[in-house]
């Protein structure tokens, strides 16, 4: 995620195309205002790079245009997922199966992850994709805290998540272990764009 200079489609769109572009921006916004009121800044080229790189960061990346010329190569996963996990915790000799509901931020430079279930949630504190074994995998740490109402059966904890993005069906599936002793297996499929930041639909 982010910038790569050690790219050549990043050197070439970064380093080249954007600063034309900005070149352009600001030569068109000179010629259509000359004279610009004293209150109101001439649009320079490095402004002019900063409002581009700033629309591409946060809404651009995601075009399929850039994915085939190789500026954005992460998969889009933005929206709300629903699903479960598995946990090595057991009750009454079985694995617990707890319904829970990612939902997910993201922008060419970040990724940022909420995870909801009935009696708890959790923040990402740093997330990013990560190449293994040729395959792409969104791993993030994260903080969980238990609602106020269910302080006396959850607990405080840290964790780590894996998940790979399935195209074929728009799931995500992966693992994750904490720093109470738990681990398990995750599987969500995409529930739409609309983030409800909640575990209920109501």
């Amino acid at each position: 995620m982010g910038v790569n200079l050690s790219k050549t489609s990043h050197v070439i769109f970064f380093a080249g195309v954007l600063p034309v572009l900005s070149l352009a921006l600001a030569w068109g916004a000179s010629k259509a205002m000359p004279n610009p009121p004293f209150w109101a800044e001439t649009l320079s080229p490095l402004l002019a790079y900063a409002i581009l790189y700033g629309v591409f960061e946060k809404y651009l990346w995601s075009w399929e245009i850039f994915r085939l010329l190789g500026v954005s190569d992460s998969p889009d996963l933005r929206g709300r997922w629903e699903g479960a996990q598995r946990s090595s915790y057991k009750q009454d000799g079985s694995n617990v199966a707890v319904p829970s509901v990612l939902e997910i931020r993201q922008s060419f430079n970040n990724i940022f992850v909420s995870a909801y279930y009935e009696k708890s949630q959790s923040s990402s504190i740093a997330a990013s994709f990560v190449a293994v074994n040729g395959n792409r995998y969104l791993f993030y740490t994260y903080d969980s805290d238990p609602n106020s109402m269910q302080e006396g059966t959850m607990q405080i904890h840290k964790g780590t998540v894996k998940l790979a993005y399935v195209p074929q069906g728009k799931k995500l599936i992966g693992a994750y272990f904490n720093s109470i002793g738990n681990r398990g297996d995750m599987e969500f499929s995409f529930a739409g764009r609309e983030l409800l930041n909640r575990f209920a639909h109501s």
